[in-house]
């Protein structure tokens, strides 16, 4: 009925009137016309509800997208590497899908936020006990843990990165760069 863009003005402009309503983009139309007091009555009832009231989104309580993860933490995305590298593996060779040996979500979870113990006993423990508190299954645990516990100590090399350029050298034909030929 109405667009996303006409509800935004309504909410930023907060017309209390008809004529005010009207005037705004998206509400020109005559079905949206033949409606303006439904309208009017939205946005006082609205105005009306207290802050703990409003609808708000659910605050984001997991890591970041996996596609943003090496500008935000890049030993973080190394650790994901290496974990889905091994994943793939185990998957393949137990012919299990990926997904069923953990939820991606646990995954990411896990090795975003891995937990501090750096001696292997005692990190696979705290990684089978944050496993657990995520709701992995004891087999689970058992099938994963040592692949994340692997992928925390050991991550992902960074992949191999051209050369810087050199204001130096970029400039002169590569029979003249120095070390060239």
């Amino acid at each position: 009925m109405l667009t996303d863009s006409a509800i935004i003005a309504a909410a930023e402009v907060n017309p209390v009137d008809e004529r005010e309503l009207l005037a705004l983009p998206g509400f020109g139309g005559r079905s949206v016309r033949r409606l303006a007091p439904v309208w009017l009555d939205a946005l006082a009832q609205a105005r009306d509800l207290s802050d703990p009231e409003l609808p708000l989104p659910p605050a984001a309580d997991g890591p970041p997208p996996p596609h943003r993860w090496a500008e935000r933490d890049p030993v973080a995305a190394a650790r994901l590497t290496a974990a889905r590298a091994a994943l793939a593996a185990l998957s393949e060779e137990r012919s299990v899908p990926v997904e069923n040996m953990l939820t991606p979500d646990v995954v990411r979870r896990v090795l975003w936020s891995p937990p501090d113990p750096r001696q292997p006993a005692e990190l696979a423990e705290a990684v089978a006990t944050q496993l657990r508190d995520h709701g992995a299954r004891d087999w689970q645990v058992e099938l994963v843990g040592p692949v994340l516990v692997d992928s925390i100590l050991h991550p992902a090399p960074a992949p191999d990165l051209p050369p810087e350029p050199s204001p130096l050298t970029d400039d002169l034909p590569e029979a003249e760069a120095p070390g060239a030929g």
